[in-house]
């Protein structure tokens, strides 16, 4: 997961979101009318400008436009690095000149256009609203993509802190190669507390129930989701017994729906850890142990002994899936602490990291599903740019030597969100998963996150398309940190099934996973499917409704004439009862492909 919040704008005129006005009166407004929060006038007071070269700016008058006559132009002649570095350290940003309250509700508003565009050959950047002097918190984020002509932004918003004047700023990043582009009409205004009655509300296209992608979707699930158990029921000599009676209790889903876990409350007697490990049970096959595994923590030896090995035993002793996050963040901040120092010795940087991935693979040899053993490796490069790009190659040779049976993922961020607009991080990730397939590393797996916030919601038609390119590489797909980061509870619930949605019915997804579940314990409690008093959110039951209503089944009938009963059934494992002649017999069947399932049960 990404060390910093990424939240998201919703775009008005192009782009897969629209603005909607209204939302739920919770109480009113504190103002009577939104305050300007920049200085005035607002162009001009753009001059904190970043990076080498720097971007230039100038003043321009603008045509024909009620709304503004004039414009501030942007010319960027560097050219980044291919890597997050290269999106923010070309930027321009103004200072606020009005305070700021933390949970209050803003509006930010611009207009942008393109005058020469970027070698993706639209106008790229990123609008970002955070502490100003180096502090970085953000409090909203948002990739935008703009034609020639003019395109105007909304941004609803809170904030994630208070600040005085000048304790804020709003950010241009323009890290996205040489480009001329004009901004105009920026202002960020203060709505006050609670959700005023006048605040723009965000949405997402393809929200509404009569969208087309639905039906296609379901289309999908019932081919892809679905088999055919076929249960025969026999008496002892073997003849079959028409009239039979029989019953198949879906248990597990094949496909994986999971939630990252703390493997402290997995472990722990005390009642919090008790209700969590009864939600982890009754809402999930599969668990990610959000921090225990990674590199810190696994050479933390009483942690490994208290905490992480006993939480591994839970999640085999409940017949839990288990995905291994992650071996190697090659970033300094992200590694053991001795192992930056290492940077002038290559071959003993190597070794340290070759050490590291052997010992906890090996150690965990037989225990874990699927590893993550590189994670974010677009924004996370300090080994590589030491040892170069094939150094990944080596690391998922390493982890298929010390445990072959385990599914080697390679895991990164921005590839579905941000409405897609992100091409830069989608090309070099699919270009570096192709790079290690064809250099013969057992990249075996695709790990794409989905940390999304409800200013930017890709429409499930774009996430289609992403996951169709990827599934390109012949590579099964996961989806391992999905969550949806906003207070408009109705719109989370909303997203989240229809997220859940496009990936069950994508063939190429093997499953999705949370990045935590309850308020208590999850890097961001707005994320969560279950408040602090464990009391479900609204996202948890669109969870819940989908995954043990809509998607699971329980079937029954007789036996015909061929003492035959078929049940189509979603993929997964089933309790299947057969009653005949007054003896009833129980057996567990596992269905795990389209193929079906075919069983006999001598009952008689």
């Amino acid at each position: 997961m990404r060390r910093f919040t990424k939240l998201r704008l919703v775009s008005a005129v192009l782009g897969s979101l629209i603005v909607t006005l209204g939302g739920v009166v919770v109480p009113a407004s504190a103002f009577a009318a939104p305050v300007e929060i920049m200085p005035q006038p607002t162009l001009e007071a753009f001059t904190q400008f970043k990076g080498t070269p720097s971007p230039t700016a100038q003043i321009v008058a603008v045509q024909g436009r009620p709304e503004f006559t004039k414009a501030l132009q942007v010319s960027v002649t560097g050219q980044p690095s291919l890597t997050l570095d290269g999106e923010y350290s070309l930027g321009l940003g103004a200072p606020t000149a009005g305070a700021v309250v933390q949970d209050e509700a803003m509006l930010a508003t611009f207009w942008m256009r393109s005058v020469t565009p970027t070698p993706a050959g639209v106008g790229l950047a990123h609008f970002v609203f955070e502490e100003n002097g180096g502090g970085f918190k953000k409090s909203t984020q948002a990739a935008l993509k703009f034609g020639s002509t003019w395109q105007r932004f909304q941004l609803p918003f809170r904030m994630t802190a208070s600040y005085a004047a000048g304790g804020a700023h709003a950010n241009f990043w323009l890290g996205y190669g040489p480009q001329v582009l004009q901004i105009a009409g920026v202002s960020v205004q203060r709505y006050g507390a609670g959700t005023p009655s006048d605040w723009p509300a965000s949405t997402y296209t393809g929200r509404e129930s009569t969208a087309s992608w639905r039906a296609a979707a379901d289309q999908r699930i019932e081919q892809t989701r679905k088999g055919n158990l076929v249960v025969k029921v026999v008496d002892a000599q073997g003849h079959l017994i028409p009239g039979a009676t029989v019953s198949a209790e879906m248990t597990k889903h094949a496909f994986k729906f999971g939630s990252a876990a703390d493997g402290s409350y997995l472990t722990n007697p005390n009642t919090a850890s008790v209700k969590y490990r009864q939600t982890v049970l009754a809402n999930f096959n599969q668990v990610t142990m959000g921090n225990n595994l990674k590199w810190n923590h696994w050479e933390d030896t009483t942690e490994r002994a208290n905490i992480t090995l006993p939480a591994l035993q839970w999640i085999k002793d409940n017949n839990l899936f288990y995905r291994g996050h992650t071996l190697v963040w090659p970033s300094c901040g992200n590694m053991a602490a001795d192992v930056c120092g290492l940077a002038g010795d290559p071959a003993a940087l190597r070794n340290r990291i070759d050490g590291h991935i052997t010992d906890e693979v090996g150690t965990l040899k037989g225990k874990i599903d699927q590893w993550d053993v590189v994670n974010e490796p677009y924004a996370n490069h300090d080994v590589q740019n030491v040892l170069g790009n094939a150094e990944l190659g080596r690391w998922f040779q390493l982890a298929k030597q010390a445990d072959p049976a385990a599914r080697l993922f390679l895991n990164d961020y921005d590839i579905l969100e941000d409405s897609g607009y992100e091409v830069r991080h989608q090309n070099q990730f699919y270009d570096l998963i192709n790079s290690l397939k064809s250099g013969g590393a057992p990249v075996e797996g695709i790990g794409i996150q989905g940390h999304f916030a409800g200013e930017q919601l890709t429409s499930p038609t774009d996430l289609i398309t992403i996951l169709n390119r990827f599934s390109g590489l012949g590579l099964p797909i996961a989806v391992t940190e999905f969550d949806v980061g906003t207070t408009d509870e109705q719109l989370q619930a909303d997203y989240t099934r229809d997220f859940l949605t496009v990936a069950f019915s994508h063939p190429n997804v093997t499953g999705v996973s949370t990045f935590g579940f309850w308020e208590g314990n999850i890097w961001d409690p707005k994320r969560a499917l279950f408040r602090r008093d464990w009391s479900i959110k609204p996202n948890g039951t669109a969870w819940r409704d989908l995954i043990y209503g809509k998607w699971w089944t329980n079937a029954s009938g007789t036996t015909g004439s061929t003492g035959s009963y078929t049940a189509r059934g979603f993929l997964g494992d089933y309790q299947v009862k057969v009653t005949a002649g007054g003896v009833t017999k129980e057996v567990t069947v596992s269905m795990p492909t389209i193929s079906g399932k075919a069983i006999t049960v001598v009952a008689g």
